[in-house]
């Protein structure tokens, strides 16, 4: 993950930074430091991209807040986390769609818990790319209700309408699951989203587009287990 965090105070700075590596790994995050929020703008008008931002409420220059906002006329989803030693400040941030607080000095435990919960928004957020007829179709994988075998071709189910590509279904699922292991396949012909799963029984699964499809005898247990492992790990 590349993470920015934006603190006038260099010594918070550092910690936060050491905070991360220690709980994540340096191999598996880049930390880049910015010293005020007008800093952190320039990066993001010269392109640069980052996945998340920790984010201090009360700085000197241009206060986290105000950052923010301006940082929101780039991306409207980046994650954007802030640090104050003011909680009562914490309410401003559902201005721009926050997804976290974390009080100063920064308790290891809780930023452990906030990189956990980073990661499966960042997994969630991952895109899936289809090419039809010279064009290339977008679409987030948390969007992707179910993927279906159709005679010859697969047919993806969105949230937006569905997507068919005369391609091989074990190619499809392929395709989906390295891009998400929320996905379990339910039957020959099924390969479904357990988050769009609003009701599973031993024979059928009613998802939350109100389609019902078929679930294989043989699949049925294990779908089950899937189904509960993912309400454990997601919290739904």
């Amino acid at each position: 993950m590349r993470l920015a965090i934006v603190d006038d105070e260099s010594v918070y700075r550092s910690q936060v930074a050491e905070l991360i590596s220690s709980v994540y790994g340096k191999a598996d995050v880049s930390c880049f430091l910015y010293a005020d929020g007008s800093e952190l703008i320039r990066s993001f008008e010269n392109g640069f991209k980052l996945d998340a931002i920790f984010l201090d409420i009360e700085m000197k220059d241009i206060d986290g807040m105000t950052a923010a906002k301006k940082i929101r006329e780039y991306s409207k989803d980046i994650p954007i986390i802030f640090l104050t030693s003011h909680t009562e400040l914490a309410m401003d941030g559902y201005e721009v769609d926050a997804f976290r607080f974390l009080s100063k000095p920064v308790n290891k435990l809780k930023l452990s818990e906030t990189l956990t919960d980073l990661e499966k928004r960042l997994k969630v957020d991952e895109k899936i790319v289809l090419k039809k007829d010279g064009e290339e179709i977008v679409n987030p994988v948390s969007d992707l209700i179910y993927v279906e075998a159709a005679n010859n071709c697969v047919r993806f189910c969105f949230r937006s309408g569905a997507v068919e590509l005369r391609m091989k279904f074990t190619d499809a699922v392929n395709m989906v699951e390295e891009l998400s292991s929320d996905f379990i396949k339910i039957h020959r012909s099924y390969y479904i989203n357990l988050g769009h799963v609003r009701k599973l029984s031993a024979t059928e699964v009613i998802l939350d587009n109100n389609e019902t499809l078929p679930v294989a005898r043989s699949a049925s247990a294990e779908a089950k287990k899937s189904l509960l492992e993912y309400i454990r790990r997601n919290g739904r």
